[in-house]
């Protein structure tokens, strides 16, 4: 029986190898033919094969038909459609593969007169050290390689080959994390694929050795690639020779090139460089990478991004030639590289490279200590994982604990439930990364938006509202129940909760507290484990009173709280307006559950993307929430953010939010009294009693960068050039020694007033003709600053016309009687 599905492929990138490894995987579970055929190209797929996935050449928005014949065909069809609609739009994201806009050189750079060359920047970051070329691996032609042997032997030499590489592979996922993960994971699933097979057994049965075999088969696939109408598919052929080359390093080892020793710090030359190449290379060494080709959106400079590593493109070796072995600074925000830089553009990077790690060393320490507001109101912030290697991540970034642990991974791909001993090893592994921080597991939320394999479920007109999470436990009651014995042995090694989803009644709640209850005795546990519930059923509102009694905590699931709160579907476009997690109905239910539960001595966090919103935080905050968990990238600014707001302000301005009409509203009172937090416009770290800047242009870029490492000022480069329009229609130069630059910036965070004494004079154009030694930097956002900056500049300048505070303030030692001093004169001259 056939059945036949329509899709207009929604991925920006196409179906390159990580979408086509999840299809072909989730395919391959079907008893079944099932075959793509791109209406733009007329070219067929094979939807179990990677490589025949990708040689479809399916692009953004090309229409793709979808036949589905045999055994499982109308299972099959069902279970493809919720997975093309709710799972495959998820499989990659969108990566620009447009170059960075190079910047003009900074005005305390170019007055050096550097001459740089130029490339594609990607990613962030300053590398300084000597200039080396990568000899890559280059690969091999078929006719260079070893005839066959003969046939059987050929057959088990590339069998073992495949064997070695294909063990290496699966040991890269399980140690490395994130991106890194994703691309072993593709690299393992071509290495496994069908069409992969089937073009080197073709290859052996016409007489080419193993090795040869290997090299034709990824010829043609290059060949393939090199075809596509995307310049990001025609990348992806480097995957590809990457597996290749993984299996003649196996087979024809004396190909490899040898390990180079490169110096303490190095700048890499590579005419391109495959994913394993850079996870080869001595990072500790390797400061960063130029590369003669490769896009922005290859696996390697993905990889390259993960790691912090800065990168160029598109610079050729006739371009670097001359300088090999010389010293070299590539900036890539600006897109530049410096060959052989004269000592002040070295001295220069020097102090960009000091800046750089100061502000990574700040952000780190904002990641350590209490999760507190400004006047100490504890909130938690914990992660959101589905894997070890996330928990790693959120806690690396300061996680005070695991919010949600989303176990229904384990199941979605699997062909059986996993087993009890397994969950086990997975949860182990989180509760002992989290060193005695409280870890929440959720357990597993299937159906709706997930379905699984593993836990078939009948097709139903409106799944999110159906047989899902805890309404299909008593039917899967052995697979519930395994996996809460699991949870259960992981909590004798740390502080473990478990967690319900979808509980909508107080039978459902009820029930779950009898089987875990009984499970414990049946381990022979003694210390209760803490069960609590996601708040995501409207009617749970309703009785919270009774629920209280009932569980011993709560998470509030946004997401799903809010969708149903509405009605409303948060993926359909047509009635997206309606879902608003900030509408003054949303938060009412919300601020009138944490008040319940708390006067019941209950915990409630929250887990949705509303976690980490920065318009909402400030609400959250005022709604005294116990805890809120997100993703490990969101937790930094979240913490920082936190640690700048007043909770008693907080609170009121929730009262506030309350009273008004729609989410649109709430959005305009939290942008004017609470996106940002208070910061005082003078603090000592704005003060600095002795700098060594030479010339007008450094002591402007020296200020801004003081803004921008207090995290006052979001781009650095914008507002030197705001600064610098004003100085063109006049100079800022006031006389006496003494320049009050200032501007209205939209890249300024907190009204900020800088000083900075200079060790030597510098030119100002000042108005007496005489030279600068005294800077005061006033720094106001353009949109809220009114008339303000200029009355706050008028201010200082009559101050500065008297001797006696420009005396003062010369005479002033150190930060903090330069702070006593100011406050003092600045009130009094209001």
């Amino acid at each position: 029986m056939s059945h036949s599905l329509t899709l207009i492929c929604p991925l920006p990138n196409g179906i390159h190898a990580r979408p086509a490894s999840r299809i072909a995987e989730f395919c391959g579970g079907f008893r079944a033919a099932i075959r793509w055929r791109n209406q733009r190209n007329g070219q067929l797929a094979d939807a179990k094969s990677v490589l025949s996935l990708i040689g479809g050449d399916i692009l953004f928005n090309d229409i793709v038909d979808i036949e589905i014949d045999g055994e499982s065909a109308a299972e099959a069809a069902k279970q493809l459609q919720d997975f093309l609609r709710d799972t495959l739009p998820h499989c990659d994201e969108a990566l620009s593969a447009e170059p960075a806009a190079s910047r003009a050189l900074p005005r305390a750079l170019a007055e050096l007169s550097p001459s740089p060359c130029f490339g594609q920047p990607a990613g962030q970051g300053v590398a300084i050290g000597e200039l080396c070329e990568h000899r890559g691996y280059r690969f091999p032609a078929v006719e260079a390689l070893p005839a066959s042997r003969g046939e059987p032997h050929e057959r088990e030499a590339l069998r073992q080959a495949r064997e070695a590489l294909a063990q290496g592979l699966q040991q890269e996922t399980e140690r490395q994390s994130g991106q890194a993960a994703a691309i072993a994971r593709a690299h393992l699933a071509i290495l496994c694929d069908a069409d992969f097979d089937a073009r080197l057994d073709q290859a052996l049965r016409q007489g080419l050795g193993a090795a040869a075999a290997v090299a034709a088969t990824v010829a043609f696939y290059r060949d393939m690639l090199g075809q596509s109408a995307s310049e990001y598919l025609r990348e992806r052929e480097i995957d590809i020779r990457d597996v290749g080359r993984g299996l003649l390093e196996r087979l024809h080892p004396e190909d490899e090139p040898a390990a180079t020793t490169w110096p303490d710090a190095a700048v890499l030359w590579a005419e391109d460089l495959a994913p394993s190449e850079l996870l080869a290379l001595d990072r500790s060494r390797v400061r960063g990478l130029l590369l003669g080709r490769g896009g922005l959106t290859s696996h390697t400079i993905i990889l390259a991004r993960a790691f912090s590593l800065p990168v160029l493109t598109g610079v050729p070796r006739a371009a670097v030639a001359a300088s090999l072995g010389r010293t070299a600074v590539l900036d890539a925000g600006l897109g530049a590289l410096f060959l052989a830089p004269a000592a002040p553009v070295l001295d220069y990077y020097r102090e960009e490279a000091a800046l750089l790690e100061a502000r990574r060393l700040r952000e780190a320490r904002a990641s350590q200590g209490e999760s507190r507001s400004a006047d100490g109101c504890r909130l938690e912030l914990a992660v959101n994982i589905a894997s070890a290697e996330e928990a790693q991540l959120g806690f690396a970034h300061g996680a005070d604990g695991v919010g949600l642990f989303r176990t229904e991974m384990l199941y979605m791909e699997a062909d059986a439930p996993p087993s009890e001993e397994s969950q086990f090893q997975h949860y182990a592994e989180v509760v002992r990364l989290a060193a005695g921080r409280p870890v929440i597991i959720r357990t597993f939320d299937i159906g709706g938006d997930k379905p699984a394999r593993c836990l078939p479920a009948p097709a139903e007109s409106n799944p999110f509202l159906g047989y899902r999470a805890i309404r299909i436990y008593p039917d899967q009651e052995a697979v519930f129940r395994a996996q809460l014995r699991a949870i259960l042995r992981a909590s004798a090694l740390g502080p473990v909760k478990v967690m319900i989803p979808m509980v909508a009644t107080l039978a459902e709640a009820r029930w779950a507290r009898r089987v875990l209850d009984e499970e414990r005795a049946a381990l022979g546990l003694t210390r209760p484990v803490p069960l609590g519930i996601m708040l995501e059923v409207p009617s749970v509102l309703f009785q919270l009173d009774a629920f209280c009694r009932e569980v011993d905590f709560f998470s509030v699931g946004s997401n799903d709280l809010t969708q149903y709160l509405f009605a409303a579907d948060r993926d359909n476009e047509r009635v997206g307006a309606l879902y608003d997690s900030l509408h003054p109905a949303f938060l009412s239910a919300l601020a009138q559950a944490v008040q319940t539960i708390h006067r019941h001595g209950r915990w409630i966090g929250l887990c949705g993307e509303a976690a980490a919103s920065p318009h909402a935080l400030p609400l959250l905050l005022g709604m005294e929430l116990d805890e809120l968990s997100m993703s490990a990238p969101s937790l930094q600014a979240c913490r920082r953010r936190l640690r700048e707001l007043d909770a008693g302000e907080c609170r009121a301005l929730l009262q506030q939010a309350l009273g008004c009409e729609d989410g649109a509203a709430v959005r305009a009172l939290v942008e004017a009294r609470g996106a940002r937090g208070k910061l005082p416009m003078l603090t000592t770290e704005c003060l600095l009693p002795s700098v060594a800047w030479r010339s007008k242009a450094a002591a402007i870029k020296g200020l801004v960068d003081r803004l921008w490492l207090l995290e006052r000022c979001d781009d650095r480069y914008g507002m030197e050039e705001d600064l610098w329009l004003r100085e063109q229609a006049y100079s800022t130069g006031l006389g006496h020694g003494f320049a009050i630059p200032h501007a209205k910036s939209k890249h300024v965070l907190h009204p900020t007033l800088c000083l900075a004494k200079l060790e030597q004079p510098v030119d100002w154009g000042a108005s007496d003709g005489q030279p600068v030694d005294m800077v005061l930097l006033i720094a106001f956002n353009a949109s809220d600053a009114g008339a303000e900056h200029l009355k706050f500049f008028s201010r200082l300048a009559r101050l500065v016309m008297h001797e006696d505070f420009r005396r003062q303030l010369r005479e002033a030692p150190d930060p903090q009687q330069l702070l006593t001093l100011l406050q003092a004169r600045l009130e009094g001259a209001a």
